[in-house]
């Protein structure tokens, strides 16, 4: 079972919102405020603890209302979906209350020996997922149906009397379950929430609705740990709770060395607070009520509920409290205990762990520590992960899969989701430097092929400082833009497709090596119209690329050369020739073509910028100045000697325009800045 789709309308700071989750390692990502941890809070209401006491917990205010517009009601809609092959776990389940459902009542059963029961057929709902209004206005609708006012169309389903209605003739050939959840101001002026169970054969049908929703945890059991760790409240020991649930599984109440500590427990406490009793019960200050006595000791005198007063001390060389911990350690824990219960005390076949921020407050190697916890808890995408991060650690990865959701806030409507997977072997690729992973944070993107990276990043610095005051030297920060090398020209393609999925504005620079040998490539590979490509291919044609006929005229009087040749006991070597002849032009900049043919490509370029993706007339080296090749001198390698340039920009206070033919550059830079 995992968490399959949300929807939210009107909660906190999202208008409107619907995101899908997969198996296994979900990662939520965006700026600060962006209204990621408002996402694993509506996850938090509907699938959190499910005490009896749900419906009277004052966890809705006014300020859960999108921009405080509590005239519009708060919806949430959470689906899980279950794998064909798995099993639930009915005698879990069966602990749960019954409920009514929404049914054609049939006839009255009478059972011999015991009470009867009325049969029925479930009265389908509609709820579509199509659309967050579709979802929202269907669910209004089937909400709107009380219990009460449903004119007798409800059948009981009940647990505990296996002769009559059950969970097991209910949920037997169910795969998908959800809850919908809707919260409003009453004429009182008080908040008032609710929520609805659903279940269904598969996504070609309509749903059964249950009027409550008493069954939960045990379908998907979840732990959820805020950004602001409280071991208290995340570590809540009850009978609903999952750590208490695990206590009490190994404090036996009539445990006999227990209850013998309980004995000498009890006599040492009245020992030490002998004489305090002694004054206060014959004081003249009025404790309690006349006739009546206190008394002071260390352990509760409840017995049953003894394993609700268990403290957890950690020892890092020093013993103490978990609470008096740091946070890294409080998430390990919280982690490693809820994934020691799952393993050995959880009686639902999978469950879902959401952390937000796990990196907070931790150094690189902490925070590889809990990426490492949160891996194991997965175990092979049985159980899932939903993790909120501004952190590379727990995107960096090229063993699993990963579902990648960007959140943004937009004005006017608040917080949006987009998605995008990492699945196969060449996507994961993308995510095993760390620092590509910072593309997922940003609100603009500039993909470079290698070394340019840090030639852009100064002449960026160069435009801000000393161009465009306006924009201030540090502008790609605070515009909040990041340049990405990508690691060759045949790898632009790949990011780019993602960051689109993301809906992130994407950049492309490229040296002119791209045009030539590239750009076919990168518009098959994004599925661009065959216009598109049909236009390329017709300004190549007219550029005369490919020199093969003529190499074929030369190879053959080469041919005839070499035969004469070797009849004065000479040999040559045809092997070098012939490769050099097959192989085709290589032009590297536009000033190897003639004029009109230059026009030709200005022209196409230029037209291209449109789409964002500018292509340079030269590689990198042909904009170095004279000063700059003999700074460089000796130094090899393309990655090599931007880092050098922009070294010597640091140490010698040199301006970059001095090494650099910045126009095309500048142009480009520009052109991000303005969008």
């Amino acid at each position: 079972m995992h968490l399959s789709k949300l929807i939210i309308s009107n909660y906190r700071s999202i208008k409107e919102l619907s995101v899908s989750f997969e198996k296994g390692k979900n990662i939520i990502v965006g700026k600060n405020n962006a209204g990621k941890s408002n996402i694993i809070k509506a996850i938090d209401l509907i699938l959190g603890e499910s005490s009896p006491t749900w419906h009277k917990s004052e966890n809705i205010t006014a300020n859960d209302f999108f921009n405080g517009q509590t005239e519009n009601d708060i919806y949430i809609f959470c689906e899980l979906q279950r794998d064909f092959e798995e099993e639930l776990n009915y005698e879990e389940i069966n602990k749960c209350y019954g409920f009514k459902i929404f049914a054609e009542k049939g006839n009255y059963v009478r059972i011999e020996g015991g009470k009867g029961f009325y049969n029925g057929i479930p009265i389908r709902v509609p709820i579509s997922t199509k659309s967050i209004e579709s979802c929202r206005i269907d669910l209004q609708a089937v909400m709107d149906i009380s219990e009460e006012d449903a004119d007798g169309k409800t059948i009981y389903i009940n647990p505990k009397l296996q002769n009559q209605a059950t969970f097991e003739g209910q949920f037997q050939d169910k795969y998908h379950f959800a809850y919908g959840f809707r919260a409003f101001e009453n004429s009182q002026g008080k908040f008032s929430k609710e929520i609805r169970f659903f279940y269904r054969e598969s996504e070609d049908v309509n749903w059964v609705m249950a009027f409550s929703a008493s069954v939960r945890n045990e379908l998907l059991q979840s732990a959820i740990i805020h950004s602001f760790r409280d071991p208290a409240n995340e570590l809540r020991i009850n009978q609903w709770s999952w750590f208490g649930k695990l206590l009490k599984e190994y404090i036996k109440a009539d445990d006999p060395d227990l209850l013998s500590a309980f004995d000498m427990l009890k006599t040492a406490s009245n020992g030490v607070f002998k004489d305090l009793q002694e004054e206060i019960n014959n004081s003249k200050v009025k404790i309690a009520f006349p006739d009546t006595s206190i008394s002071f000791q260390f352990n509760p005198d409840t017995k049953i509920d003894i394993y609700k007063s268990a403290l957890i001390y950690v020892n890092d060389g020093f013993n103490s409290l978990l609470q008096d911990k740091g946070s890294g350690i409080q998430s390990a824990v919280i982690i490693g205990l809820y994934n020691y219960y799952t393993n050995n005390i959880a009686h639902s076949s999978s469950s879902l762990l959401a952390v937000e921020e796990p990196e907070i407050y931790l150094h690189p190697q902490a925070r590889r520590v809990i990426s490492n916890r949160i891996d194991d808890f997965l175990q092979g995408n049985k159980n899932q992960v939903i993790i909120t991060t501004h952190s590379t650690e727990f995107i960096t990865s090229a063993h699993e899969n990963l579902n990648i959701i960007s959140v943004r806030k937009e004005p006017q409507v608040g917080s949006k989701a987009t998605n995008t997977k990492f699945d196969t072997s060449k996507e994961k690729q993308l995510l095993v430097k760390t620092q590509n992973s910072e593309m997922f944070f940003a609100d603009k993107v500039i993909l470079v092929e290698g070394g340019d990276k840090y030639i852009v990043e100064a002449l960026a610095h160069y435009l801000g400082k000393h161009l465009n005051p306006d924009l201030g030297e540090n502008w790609l920060d605070e515009q909040n833009i990041s340049v990405i090398a990508v690691g060759g020209k045949g790898e632009f393609s790949k990011y780019v497709n993602k960051l689109n999925d993301l809906k992130i504005p994407v950049f492309v620079l490229a040296d002119f090596d791209f045009f030539l040998r590239g750009l076919p490539r990168f518009f098959s590979d994004l599925s661009y119209p065959q216009g598109t490509l049909d236009e390329l291919n017709a300004l190549k044609g007219k550029l005369h690329l490919d020199t093969y006929v003529l190499s074929k005229e030369i190879l053959n009087q080469i041919k005839t050369f070499t035969s004469s040749f070797k009849e004065t006991g000479l040999k040559v070597d045809e092997s070098e020739i012939k490769r050099a002849f097959k192989e085709k032009v290589t032009a590297k900049r536009i000033s190897h073509f003639a004029e009109d043919k230059q026009t030709l490509i200005k022209s196409y370029l230029k037209r291209l910028e449109k789409i964002d993706l500018f292509i340079l007339e030269n590689e990198l080296e042909n904009y170095f100045t004279e000063e700059c090749k003999l700074l460089c001198k000796g130094i090899n390698g393309k990655e090599e000697k931007p880092i050098f340039i922009v070294s010597q920009l640091l140490s010698d206070d040199l301006l970059i325009d001095k090494l650099i033919d910045t126009t095309e550059y500048l142009n480009f830079l520009n052109h991000v800045s303005s969008k």
